[in-house]
This record gives C-alpha cells, sequence and structure tokens, in this order.
C-alpha cells in the first residue's frame, strides 16, 4: 500500500470515527433530556449549545457542548417565564478536555437573573463556556479536583450576572449507561456546593 493511499484511508478512518463520536453524543443528549425529568430537572435549552466558527479552522469542528437544566418546581422569573429563579446546571462535554482527555464538566451557576434579557441561544455557548477558562474575567480557583469561579466586577454584566459557579469534571468514557447519567451527572448535580 502506498503511503499516499495510507494517509487518505487516516483522513478518513478519523473523519467516521468523529461521525460515530456525534452519533454517540447524541443519544447522550437526548438520554440526558429524557432522565431529567426523572430526576427532578428539566432541560433550560431544547438544543446543545455550542461554538462554531467559519474565520477560525478549529472552530469547524465542534468538540464542546452545552446543554443547561433547572430544578423543576422553581418560581418563574417575572420577565422569562420557561426560566426559574434558582441555579443553572450545565453539563459541557468536550471532547478534547484536559490532557487530551474527553471529559464532562459538571457545574452549578448562581445567576442575578435581573440581568438576563432572553433565553440561551445556540451561540451563547461562551457565556457559560469561558466561565473556567478565561481568567482576565473571573477568580479561578481548583482544590482537590473541585473548581470554583467567580467574575470580576467588570465581567458580570457581560456574563449576564453570573455570581459563582462550583465545577468537577469526570471522563466522559464514564457516562455509557442510564445509571451512570444519574449517578455521575445528575446525582453529582445535587451535591455540588
Amino acid at each position: 500500500m502506498s503511503l499516499k493511499i495510507e494517509k487518505g484511508q487516516n483522513i478518513s478512518t478519523a473523519v467516521h470515527v468523529l461521525v460515530e463520536t456525534y452519533k454517540n453524543l447524541n443519544i447522550l443528549f437526548t438520554e440526558l433530556d429524557a432522565l431529567s425529568k426523572e430526576e427532578g430537572f428539566i432541560p433550560l435549552t431544547p438544543r446543545f449549545l455550542r461554538w462554531k466558527s467559519d474565520s477560525s479552522y478549529d472552530g469547524w469542528l465542534t468538540s464542546n457542548f452545552i446543554k443547561l437544566y433547572q430544578i423543576t418546581n422553581h418560581t418563574s422569573i417575572p420577565h422569562l417565564p420557561d426560566l426559574s429563579d434558582s441555579d443553572l446546571y450545565c453539563v459541557e462535554v468536550d471532547l478534547t478536555g484536559e490532557e487530551n482527555y474527553p471529559e464532562v464538566t459538571l457545574a452549578k451557576l448562581t445567576y442575578d437573573f435581573t440581568q438576563w434579557t432572553r433565553m440561551p441561544a445556540v451561540s451563547d455557548h461562551w457565556i457559560f463556556g469561558d466561565i473556567f477558562r478565561m481568567d482576565n474575567h473571573f477568580r479561578i480557583k481548583e482544590d482537590n479536583g473541585k473548581w470554583t469561579s467567580e467574575p470580576f466586577e467588570k465581567s458580570s454584566k457581560k456574563y449576564w450576572g453570573l455570581k459563582k459557579a462550583v465545577a468537577i469534571a469526570v471522563p466522559l468514557v464514564d457516562i455509557s449507561s442510564p445509571e451512570t447519567i444519574k449517578s455521575k451527572i445528575f446525582k453529582e448535580f445535587r451535591e455540588l456546593e
């Protein structure tokens, strides 16, 4: 087999693996939404949030996905009836992850909802994805696998009134069944403080 053909097959194989990964993520997101109701949570958005860019080649590939949830049975926000006056819970799937290993970050986000003017759109990914990455906007700390983040005063409004965030990360491959979704996502949400 010539080197040229082998390189071409490597590209095709990589794309095939990515498509299969996307299929599995679709199953995960569908199962998350179905199980969320059983576990006392409601999806805040019908679709996942994601970052895309036509001008940056690393934005051509979707490798980071965010789903937002809230606990059911809370009072609605008057100006946004689909939003409750309670914490948000964020599931962030990062296919590249820390140390190039795919992971799921589970975060509890506390907001001043008076600063929200609308519900999150698919392209609002950055508002929730930057919280544990942008140290020029947040005081970020890690202690024994638990992350905390608080916006600097100048950044709170930009990030829709975020007050604080707490998160942990688990390997994506550890979430492989309805039982692990319940125990490693929804149970962990309730334990985030």
